[in-house]
């Protein structure tokens, strides 16, 4: 199985779109503020941010949690590896692709 290495900007980028479509307005701009003037978002414990997590996941991406284990964090700048099939099946299920 073929895998791609996608930046974990366009993952936050997909999860931006996909809570929008959700209309999760209020955790779309949230990431999207996070996107445009931090290198990272850090997800604690309230709905909103949990809405955010899930929908990261949900786009391939993986928030790690801290060292305490309350928050997540997601760092634009890195990359995540996943299968071509499954990156495929996300960008379809969200664009239409």
């Amino acid at each position: 199985m073929k895998s791609v290495t996608i930046s974990n900007r366009e993952i936050a980028t997909m999860a931006f779109d996909r809570l929008c479509k959700e209309n999760k307005t209020d955790a779309a701009i949230r990431l999207a503020h996070a996107m445009l003037h931090s290198q990272s978002i850090c997800l604690g414990l309230g709905d909103m941010e949990w809405d955010i997590d899930l929908t990261i996941q949900k786009c391939g991406g993986e928030p790690r949690t801290n060292y305490c284990g309350y928050a997540a964090r997601f760092h634009f700048s890195r990359e995540t590896e996943m299968s071509e099939h499954r990156y495929r099946s996300i960008r379809n299920e969200i664009y239409g692709e």
